[in-house]
């Protein structure tokens, strides 16, 4: 069966699809649509990328906190880092949006960090980080996110029922940094400058996080 070929006006030809298809007996088909499928969180997109292994020599848990401590979070202090801050943040801003809250953020600089590494030497410094990391993830609930996002920068981000709840917590934060750490070398007193901003209904993260530097 000769099949029909059509020209078009630029002089080129052209082969009819359909009926190449009738000839072979082969339907055309619309290619697959292979769009990812949408993750709830980057927590959600990353057990999925380990949950699987071919040669059963890695059990998923280990292969997921592998690939926690390498994307997700600061290698001193295992917080979150900035790329899951973002994705923490934006995620509370839309809940509260639909659901109601208020998102708190709180631009946390430890100021005399850089004398402390002078003065005692960078390992000192990573623990006086470490303590401090430990006393706000302790004091904060387990859905609020606490992030390093510089040397001497740490983010909070806490969702609360109201506004008027904000002067209360953020005393209770400082009042944790007022204390002095423990490291093995004695005590030392961290000095801590707050900065900390209510998220607006239109506001970005980067927005928000923006404002909370700015106020530091």
């Amino acid at each position: 069966m000769r099949i029909k070929r059509t020209v078009s006006k630029s002089g080129t030809a052209r082969r009819d699809v359909a009926s190449e298809a009738s000839a072979t007996g082969l339907k055309v088909l619309a290619p697959p649509d292979r769009s990812p499928a949408p993750f709830e969180s980057l927590e959600a997109m990353f057990q999925e990328i380990s949950s699987g292994d071919p040669t059963g020599a890695t059990p998923p848990t280990t292969k997921y906190d592998d690939l926690w401590q390498l994307s997700l979070a600061d290698p001193v202090t295992g917080l979150a880092n900035r790329m899951l801050l973002l994705d923490r943040l934006t995620r509370e801003l839309t809940r509260c949006r639909r659901h109601g809250g208020c998102v708190v953020v709180s631009h946390i600089d430890l100021g005399n960090l850089k004398d402390i590494n002078d003065q005692l030497g960078y390992p000192s410094g990573n623990e006086v980080l470490r303590g401090v990391s430990r006393r706000l993830t302790s004091m904060l609930r387990g859905e609020d996110t606490v992030s390093r996002v510089g040397e001497s920068e740490l983010v909070a981000v806490m969702t609360i029922e109201n506004e008027r709840y904000v002067g209360p917590l953020m005393q209770r934060v400082q009042d944790v940094l007022d204390d002095p750490i423990s490291i093995s070398g004695g005590r030392v007193q961290v000095s801590a400058n707050l900065g900390t901003v209510t998220a607006g209904s239109a506001e970005s993260a980067e927005e928000v996080l923006a404002r909370a530097g700015d106020a530091a």
